[in-house]
């Protein structure tokens, strides 16, 4: 398939994405306004979907699942287009976007400073799902810039979900990141940044990261609490 028909079923797949966006004007939510916050799993059931279209294959996170994953979980997900915010369970708002990518059988690689995201993952396998980690799912507890740096193979997805809103240069790494990324991207990708649903002069993760990939000839698929690009 050549990059015209690509892009013209991405289109379509993103057209068919019907979720509204609450957007916040301030930049620390209360518990509350969390509960209300629009979960990330419509997204990620999207960009699925995109990925799909597009036959990828390798997948690197950065920033990894910090929630353990429950079936009630995955009745969520698999409703999520016309489930409300407060019909999820509340873990949800991490999104356990690292379980959904290992589970369509892309290379998963989910990075992150932390060594408990280590512990929640395996974790959930064993106690929540009863199976054990898949041989396609790498678990890397590094800096998230350094391993973009030193990754060997060619990435088809790039999602960006580190540096938590609020914390130091947040916004700055995630723009690093991608320059990390940069000449690691296939030909043909998808770039996600999570936490973009804020109308604040601090922004989400995206702020500088936005406007750097429109300028690097990005289109802009979905947005909302997250935004997905394609590279035109």
């Amino acid at each position: 398939m050549n990059r015209a028909n690509i892009l013209k079923q991405l289109q379509k797949c993103a057209d068919g994405f019907k979720v509204n966006t609450l957007y916040w004007t301030h930049d620390v939510l209360t518990p509350e306004e969390n509960d209300l916050r629009n979960y990330p799993a419509p997204w990620i059931k999207k960009t699925i979907e995109m990925l799909k279209i597009m036959n990828a294959k390798t997948v690197v996170e950065i920033g990894s699942t910090r929630m353990e994953l429950t079936q009630k979980c995955l009745n969520y997900y698999e409703n999520c287009y016309t489930m409300t915010p407060a019909e999820a369970p509340a873990c949800c708002q991490d999104g356990h976007s690292t379980y959904f990518w290992a589970n369509e059988g892309f290379e998963t690689y989910t990075v992150d400073v932390d060594e408990r995201c280590d512990r929640v993952l395996k974790s959930q396998y064993e106690h929540h799902l009863k199976k054990p980690l898949p041989d396609n799912l790498h678990i890397c507890i590094e800096d998230g810039i350094q391993f973009l740096h030193n990754f060997p193979g060619k990435i088809d997805f790039l999602f960006l979900d580190g540096w938590d809103k609020g914390r130091h240069e947040y916004a700055e790494n995630h723009l690093r990141a991608y320059e990390a990324a940069k000449d690691k991207l296939s030909d043909i990708h998808l770039i996600s940044i999570d936490d973009t649903d804020f109308n604040t002069k601090a922004a989400g993760k995206d702020k500088f990261l936005t406007p750097k990939l429109i300028d690097d000839g990005y289109l802009k698929l979905l947005w909302g609490r997250q935004i997905v690009f394609y590279k035109m």
